[in-house]
């Protein structure tokens, strides 16, 4: 967090000799970046019903900006952001929660010359089984926890109908079973809205795709097609259908493969 405030002040003071003023807004109501939408541990709101079984995954959380500082050209927006992501069985008439995943990170977007937006962060994540599966026998528990620094590149056109990302995790401290830390995690993708009509203009399609050194860098890739109601204020409702191919983002159950269809409502605001 020490690091992130400091290069946040650096941020908002270079280009010393620019002579406009430094302007700074708390609590900003615009994210100056879009969400990820194809990633499939993407901080929002959210229900999918999955087709690899009767359950369902549900996300809580978002991105909230705290604070933006602007100076001539250059431009940084501090955020903080949480999520947690369960998967819940549906089983004899009754709702059982598998697994809870845990995700906090803080991050500053730092842009110098549009559309091209640098993202460094830190944060943690933790992912477990509930007391459902660990009462029914089903699973071995272990412990699964990292702490990780992030940097990526953003590409975002100023309509923001196409965005592109790729980025770096550096997990330095990271406990399965075993000590495995000081392990990458590579990040890409992309979300577009390829139509300009007004009829056709919220229909969107993107994919993402992970690769992590702890398993030999083996892929999880989750691919979206859908459409977004949004409101001014750039809020938005998505309807959307992915496949979800490879590795299971689900750390717990690591490394299992999970291919499989799931549809969902997602909310960002």
């Amino acid at each position: 967090m020490r690091i992130l405030l400091i290069l946040f002040c650096i941020a908002t003071t270079v280009r010393g000799n620019d002579s406009t003023q430094l302007k700074l807004k708390a609590f900003p109501s615009e994210k100056m970046v879009g969400i990820f939408s194809a990633d499939a541990r993407a901080h929002r709101l959210g229900f999918s019903r999955n087709f690899d079984g009767n359950n369902y995954g549900i996300s809580m959380g978002n991105i909230f900006p705290v604070l933006n500082a602007k100076k001539g050209k250059a431009f940084a927006q501090l955020n903080v952001a949480g999520s947690t992501y369960l998967t819940l069985l549906r089983l004899n008439q009754a709702g059982s929660v598998l697994n809870s995943d845990y995700f906090a990170d803080v991050f500053v977007d730092l842009s110098f010359q549009s559309p091209f937006i640098l993202r460094l962060g830190t944060g943690h994540s933790s992912q477990h089984l509930s007391d459902d599966a660990i009462v029914s026998n089903l699973y071995s528990y272990q412990n699964y926890a990292k702490d990780y620094h992030q940097i990526t590149g953003i590409y975002q056109t100023q309509q923001k109908n196409f965005l592109a990302y790729a980025g770096l995790f550096y997990n330095y401290n990271f406990k399965t079973s075993s000590n495995i830390s000081n392990k990458q995690l590579w990040q890409m993708g992309f979300l577009h809205y390829p139509f300009k009509n007004k009829h056709l203009k919220s229909f969107f399609y993107g994919a993402d795709i992970k690769f992590r050194e702890e398993l030999n860098f083996d892929h999880s890739l989750n691919m979206q097609v859908g459409y977004a109601i949004k409101s001014e204020d750039e809020h938005a409702i998505r309807l959307a259908f992915n496949y979800s191919q490879g590795t299971d983002e689900r750390g717990y159950f690591h490394p299992a493969q999970r291919n499989f269809a799931h549809v969902g409502i997602y909310f960002e605001y």
